[in-house]
């Protein structure tokens, strides 16, 4: 009885352990069937389309001034398992103290300008293989903030993947007064830089290190940094670098550095207190430049020779709003480069001189004015009178031709007579003489003072009978010759 007892017991539990296994292998089993795919988001139907706006058309989603703190996990699911891709997200005006890592997404183009970030989470761009434009302007960030692994890729077997694809990058408006010399070491392919408007009173060894080795870099914005010079070193590195932007800063002197920025095509460096361009302070040799922009210089109040001369290729000068720049030699611009008796000039084709305080402008400066498509020398102090002839006769015809606008407001300053009154009205009406005119009087006053003596002595000759006498001179020597003639003929008889 007992061992019928035993044995019915055992087999319950054998059946109960067989029972669980044959469930849990069952369970096994259905667990590793693959999941259905998940059903994708209809973005334009979302929550996220409501408080944002989606620019379907241009692939942009923009928040701007639309969010109280960063996107929910609801909401970064909507574009993460979504129906469309966003190629631009506008997160700017948000006041967004902080960015953790941001989930994987295949954004371009970044913008959080204009927030309070203060903070930035290692790694929290990794996921966004595909960014290209990143804008952190605007914010609170600092030199302790904005480390390396900011910007490190996502994680590899070795280490961690370089942000491949990011091009541009904005730090403008910041509290930035230096920058780790190992801070672009994740995003080593940067072509666009942007440092605006931090005050780095310096820019010392270790940003220059950063800088020097973004080998890739075109475009450099270093303007309004409070700095007085930059580092001869700096331009080594990017030697493609091709627009450099350095406004608004204290450069007394056109920095040393120029000279290794040798594939530059446009430089601006308007706003800084550079007194004049004399002596050796004139621009390098940079064959490749065809903008300058030298606006606004609180100080510059002389172009002299050879200033410009390095810079062949350049077709657009804009030295506008110099309110103290009253002097531009005619030799500013012009290069011998073959040796002969022929100067060279750049092929200019726009060049602004408005808002100086300019009163002549010297013929021999520019040897084809004919060529320009702008010519811009409104509200200067021009003198109206034969030492400006050739802008009254020539010059101001020309610009009335080719951009009528700029014919306007060309006023002279002197003398009193013509105060105010437009150049182009004094072309047109004659009231100034031209040079050539004056040659001309000139020349006629000349020969008077020299042909009526000559007249006049010749006819006082003529009544003293002088002329006769040189008469009878000639007519005994013509009869000597004849009589010797005549003598020389007997002989041979």
């Amino acid at each position: 009885m007992n061992l019928t007892r035993s044995a019915i017991l055992a087999a319950t539990i054998i059946c109960i352990v067989v029972g669980h296994v044959n469930c849990q292998a069952k369970n096994e089993t259905s667990s590793a069937k693959p999941e259905s795919p998940k059903e994708k988001t209809n973005v334009k139907q979302s929550k996220l389309c409501k408080k944002c706006i989606c620019d379907f058309k241009n692939s942009l989603l923009d928040c701007s001034e639309k969010l109280q703190e960063w996107l929910s996990t609801e909401e970064w699911e909507v574009l993460t398992n979504g129906n469309f891709v966003f190629k631009t997200i506008n997160l700017e005006h948000n006041n967004l103290t902080s960015i953790s890592i941001l989930p994987k997404y295949d954004v371009e183009n970044l913008y959080l300008a204009n927030n309070q970030i203060d903070s930035i989470a290692v790694g929290a761009f990794q996921n966004l293989t595909e960014l290209t434009v990143l804008d952190l302007s605007h914010n609170r960030l600092t030199s302790k903030v904005l480390i390396p692994d900011v910007f490190k890729g996502p994680y590899s077997v070795n280490d961690f993947e370089p942000l491949g694809k990011l091009k541009t990058l904005n730090l403008g408006y910041n509290d930035l007064h230096s920058l780790d010399a190992d801070l672009f070491e994740h995003i080593r392919y940067l072509e666009e830089l942007v440092l605006c408007k931090n005050s780095f009173h310096l820019i010392d060894q270790l940003s220059e290190t950063a800088i020097s080795g973004l080998l890739s870099l075109k475009t450099l914005d270093v303007s309004y940094m409070e700095i007085e010079d930059l580092p001869g070193t700096i331009l080594h590195g990017p030697r493609d670098l091709d627009t450099l932007i350095a406004a608004g800063n204290l450069f007394k002197h056109l920095p040393k550095a120029l000279e290794r920025a040798t594939n530059l095509t446009s430089l601006v460096l308007n706003e800084n207190p550079i007194e004049s361009l004399v002596g050796d302070n004139v621009f390098p040799p940079l064959t490749k430049l065809n903008h300058l922009s030298m606006t606004f210089m609180t100080k510059l109040y002389k172009i002299g020779p050879g200033a410009f001369s390095e810079l062949q290729s350049l077709t657009e000068l804009i030295l506008s709003d110099n309110k103290f720049l009253n002097e531009i030699d005619e030799e500013a611009l012009s290069k011998n480069v073959t040796g002969g008796q022929y100067l060279d000039y750049p092929p200019l084709e726009k060049v602004y001189l408005n808002n100086c305080n300019m009163t002549t402008l010297p013929k021999p400066l520019l040897v084809r004015w004919d060529k320009l498509k702008a010519l811009d020398l409104r509200f200067n102090p021009w003198t109206c009178d034969a030492s400006n002839d050739y802008l009254i006769n020539v010059l101001i015809d020309h610009v009335n031709k080719t951009t009528q606008v700029l014919a306007k407001n060309v006023q002279c300053a002197s003398p009193d007579r013509l105060k105010g009154v437009e150049v182009l009205r004094v072309a047109n009406e004659h009231l100034v003489e031209s040079s050539s005119g004056s040659l001309i009087w000139v020349g006629l006053l000349v020969v008077l003072l020299i042909a009526v003596p000559t007249i006049l002595g010749a006819y006082v000759m003529k009544r003293r009978g002088c002329f006769g006498v040189f008469r009878r001179h000639d007519s005994v020597a013509v009869r000597a010759l004849y009589n010797r003639t005549s003598f020389n003929e007997d002989f041979h008889i």
